[in-house]
């Protein structure tokens, strides 16, 4: 029985140690960096009607999160996505991302 008990927690101690602290793309939202700010890449597609000026491009792709302006992090915004202004929003706060004919709607993540 004591041994039992001791393999057991030799077991958990060994299982414990094993667990790696890898920085998993997924557990980071999909982000866009753009006049060094960090947009949260959303589903929500703006109309044609909304959009105003483009300014700027998706230039690379990097993981696990956006650092330079023109970076991606998601793999759904492909190199060459273009980047545009909402009309009536500031552009501090969100932007559109064309993707694949349509646009989507980017908001600054955090404060």
């Amino acid at each position: 029985m004591r041994m039992i008990v001791l393999v057991l927690i030799v077991s958990f101690l060994l299982a414990g140690c094993s667990v790696q602290n890898k920085e998993s793309s997924s557990s980071y939202p999909s982000a866009v960096a753009w006049n060094n700010i960090l947009y949260g890449y959303s589903i929500e597609e703006i109309s044609i009607e909304e959009i105003g000026k483009e300014i700027g491009k998706i230039k690379r792709q990097t993981t696990p999160m956006p650092k330079k302006n023109g970076d991606s992090n998601d793999l759904r915004i492909p190199i060459g996505s273009i980047l545009f202004e909402i009309k009536g929003k500031d552009p501090n706060q969100a932007i559109a991302i064309k993707v694949d004919d349509k646009y989507f709607k980017a908001s600054k993540l955090g404060p």
